[in-house]
């Protein structure tokens, strides 16, 4: 077979340019030579690309400079590197060209640098204004253009990320990302930015993409509230993706290819690991020298600064009616009571708080909703994000305040007009998690894993009073 192929996908806002470094450490280590390792550019900014654009300009491109067949396969194994953006074009491009026939894929070894799997809290902030004036292009023609259509997608909630883990990382059954196909590793610093570029720092980001959002390993929850007749059920849905996945201490989104202008360093050397590894046997080897790193990080920095350092975990929220129409108007809350006050997994109206109930719920209200992005195309897309090693601390200290308890959720919609309304008295105190979950907790799911995203689906039941019939005419 010949010699293999590496190619380079940069990220939003970015050129290849950035990676002409990486390209020398790669050929240093012996990956590929000059002619072997490639980039990858695009047109990010530009506000009329979409993701379509961008995958089927990228296959055309394989196409002809003869990295690929026009049946998709080729004559060479395919390395590639993607870095933030470049995550979301490569799975849309493997989902687009190699659903259902992912043995044919080329692709055996895939490199993500801090990827936007399931977004950036800075997209959405691209679009705005001050974020045209600072990364928009000022060519003629394309006066202050920033890539609106690819920031959709980038932002925290969107529907196109929750599209494309329906169709990649739901769809496959562990046919992709595993060893036996794609030998996929998720690289991605634990620390945000320093100094000046410290403003856009929001918690649990390495200062541009959620780190939780980095990986795939995700849960697809849905519980169903539209038959009035039936109780609620929970339906879950796990990925079965097997990748390697490393939390590097002391790396933020940009050092994490700058890195690279050194002549050696941890994301250096994780990276030609992943490149090189040859059997499933040494990429299980690979996988643990990732998972050994990312728990010595974070058993260190977490002493420091739980705030900071926690494991966090995102909650991707779409909301939906009996007929699968959107519900764009609705209010989360969480609250909190004694074990035992529930039944058959509610909790009657007739209970109330005491006052360490309703101090306790106050705390995980806040834990729970502190960190909400409403999508702001599509606001029936909401996004939670949960420090779980702080949430953790709080369900201890709840247990030793008032022993064994329930965390339920409330979700409130008010009516379309007075005609048109929705079902929202099944909608109460729904419990989510319980602390003696050992026992009688079959049915619910387990809800709370660092450094993960959740996919929560909520049906309610839309109704109307707006129809009748009757013998006599009105």
């Amino acid at each position: 077979m010949a010699e293999s192929i590496t190619l380079i996908i940069h990220g939003w806002s970015d050129c290849s340019n950035s990676f002409i470094h990486m390209k020398e450490r790669l050929q240093e280590r012996g990956v590929g030579t000059v002619d072997t390792i490639l980039y990858g550019d695009y047109q990010s900014r530009a506000d009329n690309i979409t993701f379509n654009d961008v995958v089927d300009g990228l296959n055309q491109q394989m196409i002809e400079k003869g990295i690929l067949n026009r049946d998709g396969t080729g004559n060479a194994e395919i390395n590639i590197v993607v870095h933030s953006t470049g995550g979301l074009v490569i799975r849309h491009w493997i989902w687009r060209y190699y659903a259902g026939r992912i043995d044919q894929c080329p692709v055996k070894r895939l490199v993500m640098l801090a990827p936007a799997n399931f977004g950036s809290p800075l997209a959405h902030r691209g679009k705005s204004f001050l974020g045209r004036l600072v990364k928009g292009r000022w060519k003629i023609g394309d006066f202050l253009e920033v890539g609106r259509r690819l920031l959709d997608g980038l932002e925290l909630a969107s529907p196109y990320q929750w599209t494309l883990a329906h169709r990649d990382i739901f769809s496959y059954g562990g046919d992709c990302f595993n060893p036996d196909h794609i030998k996929l590793t998720i690289l991605t610093g634990m620390e945000d930015y320093g100094g000046i570029r410290g403003w856009v720092n929001k918690p649990g980001t390495d200062g541009t993409v959620v780190i939780s959002g980095t990986t795939l390993n995700s849960v697809k929850l849905k519980v169903d509230f539209s038959d009035p007749d039936t109780p609620h059920t929970w339906e879950q849905i796990e990925t079965a993706d097997d990748f390697a996945f490393g939390v590097l201490p002391g790396i933020d989104h940009g050092s994490i290819v700058g890195e690279f202008e050194k002549t050696s360093g941890q994301v250096i050397d994780r990276t030609i690991d992943a490149l090189t590894v040859s059997t499933p046997a040494l990429f299980r080897e690979h996988q643990k020298r990732c998972k050994k790193i990312t728990d010595t990080a974070y058993r260190t920095h977490i002493k420091q600064d739980v705030d900071k350092y926690g494991r966090f975990q995102q909650f991707i929220i779409r909301a939906i009616d009996d007929h699968g129409e959107p519900v764009n108007d609705y209010t989360l809350e969480f609250d909190i009571y004694q074990a035992g006050k529930e039944e058959s997994g509610l909790l009657p109206g007739n209970k109330y708080f005491n006052m360490k109930e309703k101090s306790l719920s106050e705390k995980f209200q806040s834990e729970m909703l502190d960190q909400i992005h409403t999508h702001t195309k599509e606001s029936s897309f909401r996004r939670l994000l949960v420090n779980v090693d702080r949430l953790n601390n709080l369900i201890e200290h709840t247990k030793q305040e008032i022993g064994d308890f329930v965390l339920v959720m409330n979700l409130f919609v008010p009516e379309v007009d007075e005609g048109i309304y929705y079902d929202v008295q099944s909608l109460q105190k729904v419990v989510i998690f319980r602390s003696d979950n050992e026992e009688n907790s079959s049915h619910l799911p387990t809800l709370f894993y660092g450094n993960t995203t959740t996919l929560l689906e909520i049906k309610v039941n839309r109704k109307t009073s707006y129809v009748s019939i009757s013998k006599d005419p009105l």
